[in-house]
């Protein structure tokens, strides 16, 4: 169908367990001829147990968002197609003429829900909340003997180190987030009974029996290394993030089995996936810098996946066959994954519920096999990106550049990502050399220090110039310049530091921050 403003879809929310409603108000025309256009969807204040009808709805406001920091509607651009589990109602007058400027995907289930979680809180706390959130770091509190700024979202337990009482923390009305690196019953009695701690980020510095997080608030946890036994989850969990290997099994209590949450495992974690139980139902599932893996062992573990999405150093996959048996599966998106070929990716008939399909940097072969045989499952609203197909030669060429991605970006030239893809393997080959003589005892630590921004000051300048030329350099890419020589740096400290060499790591960063025009 042709999609006009004004147009209303219903889609269930599985976390409301029910009908919701959202209006197009805006169609973006794509940049390029073979792309989907894009559409502002503004969600309506209406729940139900059934469809609507389009008079039902025509004297519904916009959904309001205001839990947390949030005060705006929600309105949000989104790639086309739109999704084929959006049922058409009708079409009304549209509510608001301003298109929004914000992106975002179809999937708007967690935020109406957490906003009704919201609006349970009482009112006062409500308020207090808001009023701390919008004040400036001159209004300050004093937690364990250390000031700190009344405002506070986020505090690292390591700030407060004489912190013995958890209650003091309560003088930060908008507290919502906190690191610790130990795990007491005081601390879970704590968290549990506190109204907005949400995300939590346990850095444990010694092995943990059981984290028992039922009955709290938390939906998002980082744990790393994971080295606990048994993790209890509250109904709620939205996102668990484990990062480094776990060297025994790990038993994850959830009423649910894991339906709702998205387990993350990076780097080394990624493996570890055979330790845990009691996800048998997960729903989202994220391996990040994979080298290796097997998604037919994937799948039998978690199969009632929804959304898998699998990202390389690059990586090798074996068994993406066997994705046919995810018969729940909406959404599948791999980058830098290789080792398989099209003929392995199942048919469109066998993956009935995908809605989303995105590839980037995959086989040749395949990407034009996939692009080929999902071409019409694309014109009836699957959304399909295949992109950055690369060649034999290109994977032996590029294994070890940190700048991969820069090759087929949108608004980056091949001689650009050639050159920051030169401008690394210099400043790799220069830091082994500076190691190297440092070894030979020959050098002071301020010589290595002296040395180190010199280093730096080539690598920068070399991107300075290269983002003069035409400017090209946004957040992501600043992140990727920085982040590619982040373990190259942390890996010569700790040489320097075992001959005796103590380097200013945090001066190098700062000197280095200095330097970039970008």
């Amino acid at each position: 169908m042709t999609i006009q403003p004004g147009d209303v879809f219903g889609f269930w929310n599985s976390l409301l367990n029910a009908y919701v409603a959202c209006q197009i108000t805006h169609i973006v025309p794509a940049n390029q001829p073979d792309e989907e256009d894009s559409y502002a969807a503004l969600m309506l204040h209406w729940t139900g147990g059934e469809l609507p009808s389009i008079d039902q709805l025509k004297q519904v406001k916009p959904f309001e968002l205001n839990y947390y920091f949030w005060n705006e509607l929600d309105h949000l651009i989104s790639e086309g197609p739109i999704p084929p589990n959006y049922t058409y109602i009708g079409n009304f007058e549209v509510l608001v003429q301003e298109q929004p400027r914000s992106y975002g995907d179809w999937d708007r289930e967690n935020r109406q829900y957490r906003q009704l979680q919201w609006e349970r809180i009482p009112e006062n706390k409500r308020h207090n909340f808001k009023a701390a959130s919008k004040a400036d770091g001159s209004q300050q509190v004093e937690i364990a003997g250390v000031k700190v700024p009344w405002g506070l979202r986020s505090i690292s337990l390591n700030e407060v180190p004489d912190l013995t009482d958890y209650t003091e923390l309560d003088r930060l009305p908008c507290l919502t987030s906190m690191k610790v690196f130990d795990w007491s019953s005081a601390l879970e009695d704590y968290v549990r009974t506190h109204d907005f701690i949400y995300k939590l980020e346990i850095d444990l510095e010694a092995e943990v029996e059981r984290i028992d997080l039922q009955h709290t608030l938390i939906t998002d946890i980082t744990i790393k290394p994971p080295i606990i036994h048994e993790l209890l989850l509250p109904n709620d969990m939205n996102q668990i993030i484990l990062e480094g290997s776990l060297q025994h099994d790990v038993h994850i209590k959830h009423e649910q089995e894991g339906r709702g949450i998205r387990l993350q495992l990076n780097g080394e974690a990624v493996k570890s996936y055979r330790c845990l139980s009691g996800l048998a139902h997960l729903s989202d599932l994220v391996l990040y810098a994979v080298d290796d893996i097997d998604l037919g062992d994937v799948v039998d573990r978690f199969p009632s996946l929804q959304s898998l999405r699998v990202g390389g150093n690059p990586g090798y996959i074996r068994g993406i066959e066997q994705l046919y048996k995810l018969e729940q599966l909406q959404m599948f998106t791999t980058i830098d994954m290789f080792g398989f070929s099209g003929d392995q990716f199942p048919r469109p008939d066998q993956l009935p519920q995908l809605h989303t399909l995105w590839m980037t940097s995959l086989p040749d072969d395949a990407a034009k096999a996939i692009k080929q045989a999902y071409k019409q499952a694309a014109k009836q609203g699957l959304d399909l990106y295949i992109r950055q197909p690369r060649k034999p030669e290109w994977l032996a060429d590029n294994l070890d550049n940190p700048f991969r991605a820069w090759d087929g970006r949108e608004g980056i030239t091949p001689a650009q990502a050639k050159k920051a893809a030169s401008l690394y393997k210099q400043i790799r080959g220069q830091l082994r050399e500076l190691a190297a003589q440092a070894q030979t005892g020959d050098m002071s630590s301020q010589d290595v220090q002296l040395q180190l921004e010199h280093i730096f000051s080539t690598y920068i300048e070399g991107f300075n110039k290269l983002d003069k030329r035409k400017v090209f350099i946004y957040t992501e890419e600043r992140e990727e310049i920085f982040d590619a020589v982040t373990p190259l740096v942390s890996g010569i400290v700790e040489e320097l530091r075992a001959n005796q060499l103590e380097i200013d790591e945090h001066a190098l960063w700062e000197y280095t921050d200095q330097l970039r025009d970008f």
